[in-house]
Parts: C-alpha cells; sequence; structure tokens
C-alpha cells in the first residue's frame, strides 16, 4: 500500500510540474531568436549577431523577434509554427511560399526592351492655361498679383500671372530656342515654334548621348541609357545593363533585372516564391502584453 502510494505521489508531482509549463498558444506575445535561410542554405535574415557576422548580415541592433501570436506582422507559416513550443525549445521550421511572402504577382513586373524606342515627334500645347485659385496658391503661396512672375518647381519655365479671381490664367514666358529643363525629364526640350495660341517644343537630344530617366519623384534610375539613334519620329535608347539590384522608391520595394534583351523591374517581394526554412528558439511568453512587432 505504502508502495503505491509513493508512486501515486510521484505521478502526482510529475503531473503538476506539466500543468504549470506555459507551452505557445494564439494571443500570446511571444520572442524568438531565429535564422531565415533559403532552400540553398543561403541565410536571408537573423536575430543572431554572431550568425549575422558569418554571412555579412547588417542590421542596427540584434535582439529577439516580438510578436502577438496570430497577428498580422509576421509572415503565416511562422505564426503558425511557433504554436505550441515552450520556452527553451529549439524547433525548425520550412514555409512553401503561399504561407510566406505568396507567389510572384504578374502584374506587379513591368518588362522594358533594353533597345527602346521613344517618340522625339514635336509636341504642342496652350501658351495660356486656367488653374483654380485653390491650386495655385497651393503650389504657389497666397498674396499674388496680375502681372506677377512665377517658377514651375523643378524647371527653368517662368509664368505670368494674366488674371486672378475664382481662378488663374498664367501664361508661359518662353521664346523660339529656349532650352527647357526639367528634373522629372531625361533631356531638354527646345522650344521650336510660338504662335497666338501654342507652343511646340522638340527633345534636345544627340546620338551617344547618356541619360537617365526619373524613377519617381526623388530619383532617378540606378541604371543609365544610351542614345544610339535619333530621327524626327524617334529617339532609340539602350539601357545599360546593371548587375541586379534592390532599391527603394516613393512606390515601395523594387528589384531591377537585366537579361540579354530585357530590363524587369519587379516589385514583388524578394523572397515571394520561395521556400524558407527557419530555426527557431523561443525565448519568452507573455500572455499579457499585447505589443506586436513587425518582421
Amino acid at each position: 500500500m505504502k508502495k503505491i502510494l509513493i508512486l501515486f505521489l510521484a505521478a502526482l508531482i510529475l503531473f503538476s510540474g506539466c500543468i504549470g509549463e506555459k507551452t505557445v498558444k494564439k494571443g500570446d506575445t511571444i520572442s524568438i531568436n531565429y535564422t531565415g535561410r533559403l532552400e540553398d542554405g543561403t541565410v536571408f535574415d537573423t536575430s543572431i549577431e554572431s550568425v549575422a557576422k558569418e554571412y555579412d548580415i547588417f542590421k542596427p541592433e540584434f535582439v529577439p523577434l516580438q510578436f502577438k501570436v496570430g497577428e498580422p506582422g509576421v509572415i503565416e507559416g511562422l505564426n503558425e509554427g511557433v504554436i505550441g513550443m515552450k520556452v527553451g525549445d529549439t524547433k525548425p521550421l520550412t514555409i512553401k511560399p503561399e504561407k510566406a511572402y505568396g507567389l510572384p504577382k504578374p502584374e506587379m513586373i513591368s518588362a522594358y526592351d533594353i533597345i527602346e524606342n521613344v517618340s522625339a515627334k514635336e509636341n504642342s500645347f496652350p501658351r495660356v492655361f486656367n488653374i483654380s485659385l485653390e491650386e495655385f496658391e497651393g503650389t504657389y503661396g497666397p498674396d499674388h498679383n496680375k502681372s506677377d512672375t512665377v517658377v514651375i518647381k523643378g524647371t527653368n519655365i517662368n509664368l505670368t500671372v494674366q488674371n486672378i479671381s475664382d481662378s488663374v490664367s498664367l501664361s508661359y514666358d518662353l521664346k523660339e530656342g529656349f532650352q527647357i529643363y526639367s528634373q522629372m525629364a531625361p533631356w531638354n526640350m527646345t522650344v521650336v515654334k510660338i504662335d497666338a495660341k501654342n507652343i511646340t517644343i522638340k527633345p534636345s537630344v544627340q546620338k551617344n548621348d547618356v541619360v537617365r530617366f526619373q524613377l519617381d519623384q526623388f530619383q532617378k534610375t540606378p541604371w543609365n541609357s544610351t542614345v544610339i539613334g535619333v530621327t524626327d519620329n524617334n529617339i532609340t535608347l539602350r539601357h545599360n545593363a546593371i548587375p541586379e539590384t534592390k532599391i527603394q522608391s516613393m512606390y515601395g520595394s523594387m528589384i531591377v533585372r537585366f537579361n540579354e534583351t530585357k530590363l524587369t523591374i519587379d516589385q514583388n517581394h524578394e523572397l515571394a516564391g520561395k521556400t524558407l526554412t527557419f530555426n527557431v528558439t523561443l525565448v519568452s511568453i507573455d500572455t499579457e502584453k499585447a505589443q506586436n512587432a513587425t518582421k
């Protein structure tokens, strides 16, 4: 009887210990250390400084990743994979693209011929145009009067105020032969004709000129382009290849790639379409915290 009682007490103690040990569940805020690899073994991210140094990964700091399980901010496969872990556990996770960064979306990839023709034709626009008073003051500020001169931002184009009421009438101050500069354009435009109503301009570019296009409002493309031909109708460009490059723009992250015939700009996540493997160690569980961290 005494032996049975001892066995019963031992089992009760063991069972009590198991009851008290937390495991990760949805809604918990947890911290993990992790290393993420591609299928070929390449390490693409880690929270461990020694691993980062080995694989030349730079980060501002190396701390465990904290997040609330089941909420957006980390990939679905990681959210699901940590459930049931205990503090101190280390677990390998293999995560397919569908539960990682998704499959690449074709509509997020733009392709251009390396040899490309753009129009060199003359273009005409009205000498005088109207905009709303609100738009004018938002661009050029308040307290303007008739005959004032304003400059179109990012260009060398002057405008004269013809009239101010609920709308503002503006005229271009341009002369034939004037070279129009714009920071958004790869080359200058020459004013070739002015009549009573319209101004006509034409690209000012020559063979062998090297130009760069504007990627967005703030930066130019990381590659340059060479003018390899000019006719009255077309400018022929060769976009000069660079190694695969990741860039940040006002439209988000982009990856630029060249092959023998095409230049592509891919706005998919750089890990889209890839199966990822993670080695995850659970550092802490806090069921009370509601903090959320992103990865």
